[in-house]
């Protein structure tokens, strides 16, 4: 019974979190952020198709991904082709690793020191909804400290 009751009452608190955020609580991928902040700190979300990986020539640990664009999110236009130079996630979690064929949703944060948010299959879904929504109540926000790029 004790049981049952702390479960009920750590998804009322849940629930009373979200509701506090109007619903739009954190992303998948925006380490803490709400949706609005985490679309306000990324500079590009796009979904598309990867082309090719490569070691970035700029900076260790980073890659130079290339995207063939299905869908731009933000901005809301761009490049058929599109290559970005990103931390790589696979160097701290392998699952995450970015690979040619892969159709996913980056996105990439304002702060070039962090990794980029990736996104497959039934969570590529989830989150493109969820910029979506987010995208006009971002427009208004600001990115905040520790999320917003050093020159901001």
């Amino acid at each position: 019974m004790i049981r049952i009751r702390t479960v009920v009452i750590g998804l009322a608190v849940g629930t009373l979190a979200l509701s506090a955020c109007g619903g739009e609580g954190p992303a998948e991928g925006d380490r803490g952020q709400t949706a609005a902040e985490w679309v306000a700190c990324s500079t590009t979300m796009v979904v598309g198709d990867v082309a090719s990986v490569s070691p970035s020539a700029r900076h260790k640990g980073r890659i130079s991904v290339t995207v063939e664009a299905t869908e731009w999110l933000k901005p809301v236009r761009g490049e058929r082709r599109i290559t970005l130079d990103v931390v790589d996630p696979g160097a701290t979690d392998t699952p995450r690793q970015v690979k040619p064929g892969q159709h996913l949703l980056i996105a990439v944060p304002e702060r070039d020191s962090l990794e980029p948010g990736v996104f497959r299959g039934d969570q590529l879904r989830l989150e493109r909804a969820r910029i979506k929504k987010a995208l006009p109540a971002s427009e208004t926000t600001k990115c905040p400290y520790p999320w917003a790029s050093s020159s901001s």
